[in-house]
């Protein structure tokens, strides 16, 4: 899976490989995060990945649980055309430094798919 992307305020957006990176990055260091814990997090979760997969937008999410961390992810092949088989997934870290993560939650999005989340942030 492909490894560029830009980070800003706890969300990670992939670059399309055609893509070239931005020349000045934004800042992508939250406050409450240790250097580099964002870029190892989404290292373990482009390895829950089948090889096709790209994640196109991972966000973190806050949880109700003080050391939770959580990501919500949308997913795709990349092949061209593939856009039907678009899905959002949800990925738990136990505590900011865990070593693995766990796939708690798959939704596919289909053309005619509306999603609500609630809450204040």
């Amino acid at each position: 899976p492909r490894q560029s992307f830009v980070m800003v305020k706890g969300a990670a957006l992939l670059l399309p490989a055609e893509e070239p990176p931005p020349a000045e990055p934004p800042p992508t260091e939250p406050l409450s995060q240790a250097p580099g814990q964002q870029e190892q997090h989404l290292h373990l979760m482009m390895q829950l990945l089948r090889p096709q997969d790209a994640i196109r937008l991972a966000v973190r999410l806050e949880s109700a649980r003080p050391r939770r961390v959580r990501y919500l992810l949308v997913v795709r092949p990349e092949e061209e055309g593939a856009e039907a088989e678009t899905a959002l997934l949800g990925v738990d870290f136990a505590h900011e430094g865990a070593a693995r993560c766990t796939l708690g939650m798959v939704l596919p999005l289909w053309s005619d798919t509306q999603v609500f989340l609630d809450g204040d942030g």
